[in-house]
């Protein structure tokens, strides 16, 4: 995700000074309530876990419904506690193996509740649960998201259950559905900051086993990678939501990833492949905005073609749907930067 001092700075430098069309002014003021942001929720059963649910359960619940995380309450303090977030079951898998991919424990996962998983030596959940209420505004949920929360909590009465989840994806498709960025969603990414020509890409080859790539992620907490050939061509995207095809099948997960995902195709990687969407500097940020939400996918990938070797498709750069509201953040202005004490 960017660095949001950094995206300042990068915006800062630009001779083109960021400023909020009508449409978004009035967008962002409001209150959640107000524009109906989870009026589509309402129906829709919250998915919630129990702190003492074990993590096979957390796993069959989160990877059943394509959930990234979901909200944890705790029968014993009858409150919403934390968050368990995908990345939590990955990081978990990828410790039970050393470096060379053997077995180094083996658990009954029965026995392994998400209060073991996500509390300290102390007893204490290691992060909250993101809450806010449906009075708050779009300020406050955008400070969430900001806070590396990719889903959050939103209180719509004085019931304590009575929640709605709403996650980073779901903002993205709402302002696009409803065109409430006007004259703002004209900049383009490269304005916005948003391509890094010196950060290195993270991406893994085709390859390498399914449980590396998981290591991959887990290490450089992040949800998603691009892999690609013995060319460095753009062959796919594996995510921490991919850990549903194994779950904790030892055997799938020291598969090629080549296999990983067709099994049935051996060494030669299908076309064509899962949704990915291609980008430029150039490209509107409405435009990006639209296409993540019409493909429901968390990455972009700015690519080029190396002509003198015939090669095309080499990814350079990614953004994530994370970069995105970051954008928007930005682009909100100080209101949500004095939260992070960038003033």
């Amino acid at each position: 995700m960017t660095d949001i001092s950094n995206l300042r700075n990068d915006l800062n430098n630009t001779e083109l000074k960021l400023s909020k069309s009508k449409e978004f002014q009035s967008f962002l003021s409001k209150s959640i309530d107000e524009i109906g942001l989870v009026r589509k929720l309402e129906k829709k059963p919250l998915v919630w876990l129990d702190a003492d649910d074990n993590i096979l359960s957390a796993f069959d619940k989160l990877s059943g419904q394509e959930l990234l995380s979901a909200p944890v309450f705790c029968q014993i303090s009858k409150q919403w506690v934390t968050i368990l977030d995908i990345k939590d079951l990955v990081k978990f898998v990828v410790s039970l193996f050393d470096k060379d991919n053997n077995l180094v424990e083996n658990i009954g996962f029965e026995q392994v509740s998400i209060r073991t998983l996500l509390t300290n030596k102390n007893g204490v959940f290691k992060r909250q649960c993101p809450m806010i209420g449906k009075n708050d505004s779009i300020f406050n949920l955008l400070d969430l998201f900001y806070k590396k929360f990719h889903r959050v909590c939103i209180a719509m009465s004085d019931d304590q259950m009575d929640i709605k989840v709403f996650s980073q994806l779901s903002l993205i498709k709402w302002m696009v559905k409803n065109n409430v960025l006007g004259s703002s969603g004209e900049f383009s990414l490269k304005v916005l900051g948003l391509f890094k020509k010196d950060k290195p890409l993270i991406q893994i080859d085709h390859k390498k086993l399914a449980i590396d790539a998981f290591r991959l992620l887990a290490e450089k907490n992040i949800y998603g990678v691009p892999v690609v050939n013995e060319n460095g061509e753009l062959l796919d995207n594996i995510s921490v939501i991919d850990i549903k095809y194994c779950k904790m099948d030892k055997a799938k997960l020291l598969q090629p990833l080549y296999e990983f995902f067709y099994p049935s195709i051996g060494n030669a990687y299908p076309i064509p492949l899962r949704d990915m969407i291609v980008c430029a500097p150039q490209t509107k940020l409405r435009e990006a905005m639209g296409r993540v939400a019409a493909t429901k996918v968390h990455r972009i990938f700015l690519v080029k073609e190396v002509v003198e070797a015939g090669i095309t498709n080499v990814p350079v750069n990614v953004i994530s749907v994370s970069d995105i509201v970051g954008a928007i953040a930005a682009i909100a202005g100080s209101s949500v930067l004095k939260s992070f004490g960038q003033d």
